[in-house]
């Protein structure tokens, strides 16, 4: 239970029920997010007053945990999309239903859904509860570590199908965490042509390019514009992921890398943010206006969406598991997994620390 920023406890609570339309879920295998650490530690993302405001309202708080494979162990009134036993990760936020959007019947474009581990409790303990349609059910094909990630995944699928990339392209992945590894190889499955990863760290690298990486730029070795610039034969690359920016608090590239992006890209060339910028982040606006670049904002992933990223890696053509290096065992090993996440290049993290729970 969360009492404040940097303040959580390990405590024993009475067992949920499940309500109509909820599920009661076992944690079997959860991971934490980067956003998560962020919002712990207080940094001021675009989440933080929110929370603030949560804690100033009721503590303690059931929060964070919306990274996981769980089993289902109880099923509430009316629930048809998950049955008992099966294994399920969380998906998206689902629409509010009350906000101008949903009571338009546009749904798809709610901006106020609800969140596990922030408006439902997470996994971050060993039963939770959970509304059935905020999860979705994997294959035997799919691993409880492999499902553990899924929902990083999921919103990568929407970020690539919201960015268009169309066959041939030449895309830049700046930054090569979980969400910069998930963006190369589901890129390449979307028709890009060519693929070249950035980073810092060689061992990141060398993994890049063995999930389907064309070119390797190490940026403490090279200018990382001038080598895009290079590989695409001066004519800049058409789409950016940057998967780098973010709190240089917490080791992220501030608004570094997003710059670096508009740099590389060709005129009308597109860039997608996908690391969390602290709130009042400023961007130069020149380089947008000279190039007629396009910036792509998230995009909620569709059902559509969801089934392609679950069968993206049952199928392995989208690996997880070459990217987990750090498994922990008990719920009490949870503060390990913050702050190992938080000092990634410290313990050599790529894609968050998992915490067995239960299997």
């Amino acid at each position: 239970m969360s009492y404040d920023f940097n303040d959580m406890r390990l405590e024993d609570i009475p067992e949920p029920k499940a309500e109509p339309g909820w599920v009661v879920c076992r944690t079997r295998v959860l991971e934490l997010s980067v956003t998560e650490v962020a919002e712990f530690q207080g940094v001021p993302i675009s989440s933080h007053e929110a929370l603030k405001a949560m804690f100033a309202q009721k503590k303690p708080l059931p929060l964070f945990g919306h990274e996981f494979c769980a089993e289902v162990v109880e099923v509430g009134a009316g629930v048809t999309n998950v049955k008992l036993g099966d294994r399920v990760f969380y998906h998206r936020g689902v629409p509010c239903g009350s906000c101008k959007y949903c009571q338009a019947g546009m749904q798809q474009y709610c901006r106020s859904v609800l969140n596990v581990g922030e408006d439902t409790p997470g996994c971050l303990a060993e039963y939770f509860p959970v509304p059935a349609r905020m999860i979705a059910a994997v294959p035997k094909e799919v691993s409880d570590f492999e499902a553990a990630a899924l929902q990083p995944l999921v919103s990568i699928v929407g970020a690539v199908n919201g960015v268009g990339i169309e066959m041939g392209d030449t895309v830049a992945v700046i930054g090569l965490g979980p969400m910069g590894l998930d963006s190369l190889q589901v890129a390449r499955c979307a028709g890009a042509g060519r693929v070249i990863a950035i980073a810092r760290r060689d061992p990141v690298l060398q993994l890049a390019k063995s999930l389907g990486a064309d070119v390797l730029v190490n940026i403490t070795e090279q200018d990382p514009v001038e080598a895009v610039m290079e590989a695409s034969g001066g004519l800049g690359c058409d789409v950016v992921f940057d998967c780098a920016g973010g709190a240089t608090g917490q080791g992220h590239a501030g608004t570094d890398a997003f710059h670096q992006g508009l740099q590389m890209l060709r005129p009308e060339g597109r860039i997608i943010e996908i690391g969390h910028f602290p709130g009042g982040t400023q961007v130069t606006f020149a380089p947008i206006e000279k190039k007629g670049l396009r910036i792509i904002g998230r995009r909620p992933p569709t059902p559509k969406m969801i089934r392609y990223a679950i069968d993206l890696v049952a199928s392995k053509r989208v690996q997880i598991e070459p990217t987990i290096k750090h498994t922990l065992h008990g719920l009490d090993q949870v503060p390990k997994a913050f702050e190992m996440l938080a000092n990634k290049s410290v313990y050599g993290v790529i894609n968050p620390p998992q915490v067995v729970v239960w299997q």
